[in-house]
């Protein structure tokens, strides 16, 4: 593994066309969702879920499901992360159900 300043040294002696044995590899990041009320509607209709029962799974009120389908506030990252499992992978609905 290179040192801080040899990675620099060689990222520069690429640039300047002096080396070509520089390994390129690209990563990609993931994009979280955006967590719009259009989002959490569409979502909770694919799943086939009531407000309530969207609250259920999540571990919410329904009240807060409300406020996030009418754009008053919106889920925090612990919700995000359950919404985005959900809209992933249906399955999880099932899952979700037993805890």
């Amino acid at each position: 593994m290179l040192s801080i300043e040899e990675s620099i040294k060689e990222y520069e002696a690429m640039f300047q066309g002096k080396t070509n044995e520089v390994e390129v590899v690209t990563r990609t990041i993931p994009v979280r969702p955006e967590f719009s009320a259009e989002t959490i509607k569409e979502l909770r209709k694919n799943i086939g879920a009531t407000q309530a029962t969207l609250a259920n799974l999540v571990g919410v009120s329904t009240r807060t499901v409300e406020a996030w389908e009418s754009n008053r506030s919106e889920p925090n990252r612990s919700a995000q992360k359950l919404l985005t499992l959900l809209m992933q992978d249906k399955s999880f609905v099932d899952k979700l159900q037993l805890i």
